[in-house]
């Protein structure tokens, strides 16, 4: 999976879009669907709630093993053992309604409670490889972006398969309709896990260090904190929100359905925007903390929303938001990290923001309190995080840090 030539390498991205596009439509159906079916099968939320615990439990051992080893074997190596996670969990959801089935095949396939368009994007490595492959922060920022909208708007597509819920449930029953399209989603996250045994990337440098380098270690301490807020703040508002609007407007799936459909048409939007015309021409630090606040406030403005059109524009406005700021914050992620530490150092960041996604298990008990509760603090936390992440990262200089410290850690 290692070349030299940068055609190649340049030539072989096109498979991790596709692996983008396919892992998307298929696991986004997943991540909306989980709490409507266990809802459907009469579980309360807060077990809804809880059953995200040992989910993110188990991504976070699973991400910490594989940023370590793709810093030793390869970032697309890496990504290709991850994708097998998935696909055997999926696989097992749509084999049986048993708790146990369901409850396994979610842990192993990491259904998270994000549900947004980027989460199909997110794999462990994959910041990683893009890191390795595009070494100017430009160029990153657009590699991003483009697998970013592309993740998003075929998310749009798992949108579409839970807007079908009242068509089909009507002759096939409830049941089927979600266990059909789980194999559906099994046989789209397979063509993922096939696509990225076709990547290839320069040879990753000699490893020097048992962990990382210190000047590596000093960057990264500045992206966990306000990361690991974001992250909270996504564990509290997201795992539970297609119940949010199915259970506060008094509607099916299929109209929650369309409500994502359009967030994820949204989010594409956002990240082509972003690659395409903000990109280079504004400050990405600025555009990214920005991003972030908006994001806070407008969900907690969600929280208080009395109608359905307009619950749904805010969510919209929402995700088209994110897609701006999150490729400029997978570039600024790795700004100061050292090349022979990248896999390392997304790895610890992505165990930081899975870690602190464990607020997930207080969502149900704050939704059956009150259904505004997950939103008014998960987005107070975000819309905190925005400005925490603008004002660590403003304040580190590479050249009183990075060219004079070569200690290891």
């Amino acid at each position: 999976m290692f070349s030299d030539s940068p055609a190649v390498v340049n030539k072989s991205f096109r498979y991790l879009l596709i692996s983008r596009a396919t892992r998307s439509s298929g696991l986004i159906f997943v991540t909306l669907a989980l709490p409507l079916y266990l809802h459907y099968l009469h579980f309360s939320v807060v077990f809804i709630g809880l059953l995200y615990v040992p989910i993110i439990l188990f991504n976070v051992f699973l991400v910490l093993i594989l940023g370590r080893l793709g810093d030793k074997i390869g970032y697309s190596k890496t990504l290709f053992i991850s994708e097998i996670f998935p696909t055997a969990g999926i696989l097992l959801m749509s084999l049986s309604t048993n708790i146990y089935f369901i409850t396994i095949g979610a842990i192993i396939a990491g259904i998270s409670g994000s549900a947004g368009g980027l989460r199909g994007a997110f794999s462990p490595g994959m910041t990683a490889f893009i890191a390795n492959n595009y070494g100017i922060e430009n160029d990153r920022v657009g590699k991003l972006s483009l697998l970013f909208a592309t993740a998003s708007i075929f998310s749009v597509f798992g949108g579409i398969f839970l807007s079908t819920y009242a068509l089909i449930e009507n002759v096939i029953g409830g049941i089927l309709f979600y266990r059909l399209f789980f194999f559906i989603s099994f046989l789209l996250v397979l063509t993922s896990l096939i696509s990225l045994s076709r990547l290839r990337e320069y040879k990753r440098p000699k490893k020097t260090t048992r962990i990382m380098k210190k000047e590596s270690f000093k960057y990264l301490l500045r992206i966990i904190l306000p990361n690991s807020i974001n992250a909270a703040a996504i564990g509290i508002s997201m795992p539970l929100l297609p119940l949010f609007f199915e259970l506060k407007y008094q509607v099916d799936p299929s109209v929650v359905g369309y409500v994502y459909t359009l967030a994820y048409a949204s989010t594409a939007i956002g990240s082509f925007v972003s690659g395409k015309y903000i990109n280079g021409r504004f400050n990405n630090l600025k555009i990214a903390s920005i991003a972030h606040v908006l994001q806070g406030a407008l969900f907690i403005i969600l929280a208080f929303t009395p109608f359905l059109f307009l619950a749904g524009f805010v969510y919209v406005m929402r995700m088209g938001v994110a897609g701006v700021g999150s490729p400029m914050r997978g570039a600024i992620n790795v700004r100061g990290i050292d090349k022979e530490d990248y896999g390392t150092s997304t790895s610890i960041q992505g165990v930081s923001g899975r870690g602190s996604q464990l607020t997930s298990g207080a969502s149900g008990y704050l939704f059956d309190i009150n259904l505004a509760f997950p939103l008014v603090i998960g987005g107070s936390l975000q819309a905190l995080g925005g400005v925490l992440y603008y004002t660590m990262i403003r304040s580190w200089h590479p050249e009183k840090g990075n060219k004079t410290d070569k200690s290891k850690v």
